[in-house]
């Protein structure tokens, strides 16, 4: 089926790598079956129905036609049919037609506003992440026509702003909104916390507007926005200030024994580290890692060794691209329902928690911060963000 579709550039150029990749998708989460495909491994037959034996489970939890069943994950969170050459024993032996939509179509997300199809990429996909993060520009969107079969898709969400016009729904102004989040979040005259902070001072402003029925004033709003009218020195805040407690909290062993990935749990391995070392705690006055965590005074280092804060500055088009790429691919803000503060809450922590990482892993590893060890954090982070919970917490705190 031919479509109009709506992406950003870097998804035009987009080619998985495959065994050239550093990553496999096929390992460190839940690997879910739509329905359609869940009745096909069912109904098998002969040589495909013995490799699929015991290796796949009906989702009893909740019924979704894209969470049908899940895959009955290996050790260390291996895809059952990923074979010793790190390759899919279904699409080598029995074809692409007989994957789940799950594994056909990532890292690919699809939404459709107003009738047309939107393309972006997931960031747990490292080849995503150098496409799109590592581009200094800023990113681009474009249009163009795509054939796609719906059937090897899953759409996420679909929105028809027309249908809400004229009603409370803020979805009605879901362009101004979009484009005026994406604009500030690309204002290079404001560091990345500062535009954190003015759009988050936006979508308050809107649902304040909103809930006291101020519809006149909710569109001069917008328009204020939109012609840079509004004082973005007023509304840029303070640099975000960590405490102790924030940092250890990136580090407890309840929250790295939930962690599935691999690569996140080398990453918080490092971080733990250099949270230590930072802090001169030593393993001789303890045995009790989680002890030498809850001691450790990071904030007291990072206030008098301010290079690692103006290293990350000089990557600051790698944040900047990241949070438009899920503005964009969510639909922020209007991912959490009308809860505009609750959907820029999971943003702002998002960065703070890739943030927090990258400085431990510097710390530890006493070598320079790059965008290429900012990219290795984020896509760790987002493989166990999208795919598990354990995150939620501090997500949404």
């Amino acid at each position: 089926m031919e479509v109009n579709i709506f992406l950003p550039k870097y998804m035009a150029e987009f080619k998985c790598i495959c065994s050239s990749c550093t990553d496999s998708c096929c390992t460190g989460w839940d690997i879910n079956i739509d329905e359609n495909t869940y009745d096909k491994y069912i109904n098998s037959a002969g040589e495909f129905k013995e490799l699929l034996k015991g290796k796949f489970v009906k989702n009893k939890d909740e019924h979704d036609s894209f969470n049908h069943g899940f895959m009955i994950l290996k050790d260390e969170s291996l895809c059952p049919f990923l074979n010793s050459d790190m390759l899919c024993d279904i699409h080598g032996g029995f074809g692409e037609e007989n994957l789940c939509i799950t594994c056909k179509s990532y890292p690919r997300v699809f939404n459709i506003v107003d009738n047309i199809y939107e393309k972006s990429g997931l960031p747990s996909c490292i080849e995503i992440c150098s496409r799109a993060f590592l581009n200094k520009d800023k990113m681009e969107f474009i249009e163009g026509i795509e054939n796609i079969s719906e059937k090897e898709i899953e759409i996420r969400r679909i929105i028809d702003t027309e249908a809400f016009e004229g009603t409370e729904s803020l979805l009605q102004y879901f362009w101004d909104i979009r484009v005026i989040s994406i604009n500030i979040m690309q204002n290079r005259r404001f560091s990345i916390e500062e535009r954190l902070n003015i759009l988050k001072s936006f979508y308050e402003q809107i649902q304040e507007r909103n809930s006291l029925h101020e519809f006149d004033e909710l569109e001069e709003l917008f328009e204020n926005f939109n012609d840079e009218v509004a004082d973005y020195e007023d509304l840029k805040g303070r640099s975000f200030s960590e405490d102790n407690e924030f940092y250890r909290s990136l580090g407890n062993n309840e929250l790295v024994k939930n962690i599935r990935s691999i690569k996140l749990k080398e990453c918080v391995k490092e971080y733990k580290a250099g949270i230590l070392k930072g802090s001169n705690v030593f393993k001789e006055v303890t045995s009790n890692e989680e002890e030498l965590l809850n001691s450790s005074d990071i904030c007291k280092y990072l206030k008098n060794t301010p290079k690692y804060f103006n290293e990350l500055e000089d990557y600051s088009y790698v944040f900047e691209n990241y949070i438009v790429n899920q503005i964009f691919k969510d639909l922020v803000p209007f991912n959490k329902g009308e809860s505009f503060t609750e959907s820029v809450k999971v943003l702002i922590n998002s960065y703070r928690i890739i943030k927090a990482y990258v400085i431990g892993i510097a710390i530890n590893s006493e070598e320079k911060i790059t965008a290429e060890k900012i990219i290795r954090v984020i896509q760790a982070l987002s493989k166990d963000i999208e795919h598990n919970k354990v995150f939620k917490p501090l997500l949404e705190k």
